[in-house]
């Protein structure tokens, strides 16, 4: 059973003349600072958290519902403006208690391993420091001449439970100027790809993909929208390569690329503004393997209808037929590694067949067409697609035996 904890996130007001609600309502990577470390902190399994500020009079909590009233928050927030208050609420907690430093951007993966993994390291262990309640304010209220952190406080290696503990953070990811903004939004798109990429991905579907949801991010597009124009794209492609001539399979070819980019983007901008659902995940699969069978058909029927020699009608459906039935087999695995109990999922390393259920053969597309040999790709796309196919039947009757 995953543990569950409560947490504070401590809103230090920034220096003047900057307001504290804009302040924390700057979008990085299209969601406001403060909304992007709540829904990072539920995402680690954080179930109730206070939001402090000193905000004795109320002053600030009315503007901030503005932020706070976001259909993507499921945890238990509460707003307190006062410090004593806040000790009442640590002491009343039966949870653990992590306190977050407001004015730094915490990554979801960061936070997973410290609070989860049993092997912490060096670094990992100097960010975590237990707090004194009597002197909370010293750990929580910044002033020019105090120090954020308490230097009396000995760290631990674990903290006990339900005691308050203060997790700095990294100071590269701490907004102390408006400039930062900017390179915690960039920072944010650059590292939207998955860990698991394949070296072609990286290094030519990447950057496009990357270019695009800069375009994307800060409009009302969603991410099914996004994946449902790249499935459009790839449908194009498919019609045009039934053409079979040069120049029409060239433009096919280039459409199918651009799918592949479209592609990407819709993941990307899930992932950074926690928009992943379960229906998107599933659209996104079932679109791209559609798009790869009839691309396979197509390819085949165009190379066919170009030669006349019926082979190349043959090869293209054994591709095709081949790629379903790895779907088919592998789709299971791929949604479930994408559900909202997997979250942290696109850390983790995939599978071989993930690895191979990739779109790498779509920039092999490209240079075939330009070549002029469809009809050789579709050779080698009958014989690997079968082959592959084959593979997952193997694993799924020998994955019993095993056990």
């Amino acid at each position: 059973m995953k543990k569950i904890f409560s947490g504070v996130l401590s809103l230090n007001k920034p220096i003047e003349p900057q307001n504290p609600v804009q302040w924390y309502s700057n979008k990085i990577a299209g969601v406001p600072f403060a909304l992007r470390n709540i829904l990072t902190l539920q995402r680690v399994n954080i179930k109730n958290l206070a939001i402090f500020m000193e905000d004795p009079d109320g002053e600030f909590k009315k503007s901030f519902n503005k932020i706070l009233d976001d259909s993507r928050i499921s945890l238990e927030l509460v707003w307190i403006g006062n410090i004593d208050q806040l000790k009442k609420w640590i002491q009343n907690n039966p949870d653990p208690i992590y306190i977050f430093k407001g004015s730094v951007l915490y990554d979801k993966k960061t936070l997973h391993d410290l609070l989860y993994s049993s092997h912490k390291n060096e670094a990992a262990l100097s960010s975590i420091l237990p707090v004194d309640l009597n002197h909370l304010e010293n750990t929580l209220i910044e002033s020019p001449n105090r120090s954020p952190v308490d230097s009396s406080i000995n760290r631990t290696e674990e903290p006990s439970t339900g005691f308050p503990v203060y997790i700095q953070g990294s100071k590269e990811n701490e907004i102390q100027k408006p400039e930062d903004f900017k390179t915690l939004h960039e920072a944010q798109v650059s590292g939207s790809g998955l860990n698991h990429d394949s070296p072609i991905t990286r290094i030519l579907s990447r950057p496009a993909s990357h270019l695009i949801t800069r375009w994307l991010l800060n409009t009302p597009i969603t991410p099914n929208q996004i994946t449902l124009f790249s499935f459009f794209l790839g449908l194009l492609s498919a019609v045009l390569f039934l053409q079979g001539d040069y120049w029409t399979s060239i433009t096919a070819s280039t459409l199918l690329i651009l799918s592949t980019w479209v592609d990407g983007a819709d993941g990307e901008i899930a992932r950074i503004k926690f928009m992943e659902t379960a229906t998107g995940k599933i659209l996104d699969i079932y679109c791209d393997n559609i798009i790869h069978f009839l691309i396979f058909s197509a390819i085949g029927y165009g190379v066919y209808d170009k030669t006349g020699q019926n082979m190349y009608l043959y090869l293209g459906g054994l591709a095709g037929l081949a790629s379903l039935l790895a779907f088919f087999l592998l789709s299971p695995i791929l949604i479930e590694n994408r559900s909202s109990d997997k979250q942290m999922s696109h850390y983790i390393e995939p599978s071989l067949a993930e690895k191979f259920a990739n779109r790498d053969f779509i920039h092999f597309v490209f240079l075939v067409a330009v070549i002029d040999q469809l009809g050789l790709f579709i050779m080698i796309a009958a014989v690997g697609a079968s082959l592959f196919a084959g593979f997952l039947i193997y694993s799924r009757v020998s994955k019993p035996r095993a056990v």
